[in-house]
């Protein structure tokens, strides 16, 4: 019994001298850390505009159902389909003056281009429709843009690392650790962007400005990286 405490007594005690100077050469091994940043910019193919129909706004002198006539009618001229692009958001009533019911209803309209918002912008306007603006912007590929600026981010990493390597006459060799973190993304369009009525595009055109787009998508990613140095 005494022989077979004293065995494992020194099993215990070789284990611990192992662990140490496994956790020594750890610490010995020369490592370098670094930040990993990217920036994708792209322009929206995806544009969401909210038109409201409200008898309201016309004291009740026209009904939704003339009102949706119209605004179809504009669409299209507009080159607008609107059974692929068209939604209804929301429909209501109100009452007014002894209970007479006036209705209410919201659309989404999904364009690809700052062109079709202008065409679509213009052909509602001329309807008589001027409830209309611009919600949000988008892009159809925004799982594949995130994904480029992830690997674009932690090769900016690996870049800066190589970098200051070399600064010191040494190279990197294999990245033990990589800390992701979360994507930035701030879709934004400009403030004059919004064409609230056709005069106000008139105006923009004898002005002889040039033509504007929505801003750009913005999308950026950081990371963290550890990697192993190269002495030799």
């Amino acid at each position: 019994m005494k022989k077979i405490f004293i065995s494992l007594s020194v099993v215990l005690l070789m284990s611990v001298i192992a662990f140490s100077a496994s956790a020594q050469t750890a610490e010995m091994i020369p490592t370098v850390a670094v930040n990993g940043q990217s920036q994708i910019r792209v322009l929206p193919d995806e544009i969401y505009l909210s038109i409201r129909l409200d008898e309201s706004d016309t004291k009740g002198r026209l009904t939704i159902e003339e009102q949706r006539r119209k605004m179809f009618s504009a669409l299209k001229r507009a080159g607008v389909d609107a059974e692929k692009q068209l939604f209804v958001q929301d429909m209501s009533s109100s009452y007014f003056r002894r209970s007479r019911s006036l209705a209410a209803t919201l659309y989404e309209l999904k364009l690809s281009s700052a062109d079709a918002v202008r065409k679509v912008f213009d052909e509602l306007d001329a309807a008589g429709i001027t409830n209309v603006n611009v919600t949000r912007t988008s892009h159809s590929d925004m799982d594949g843009l995130r994904r480029q600026a992830r690997q674009k981010a932690i090769q900016d990493a690996q870049q800066r690392a190589r970098d200051l390597a070399e600064a010191i006459g040494q190279s990197i060799g294999a990245c033990y650790e990589i800390s992701d973190y979360t994507t930035s993304t701030q879709p934004v369009y400009r403030k004059n962007m919004l064409m609230a009525t056709s005069a106000a595009m008139d105006a923009v055109a004898q002005e002889a400005e040039p033509e504007v787009q929505f801003e750009q998508i913005e999308i950026t990613y950081s990371v963290s990286a550890k990697f192993y140095l190269n002495t030799k």
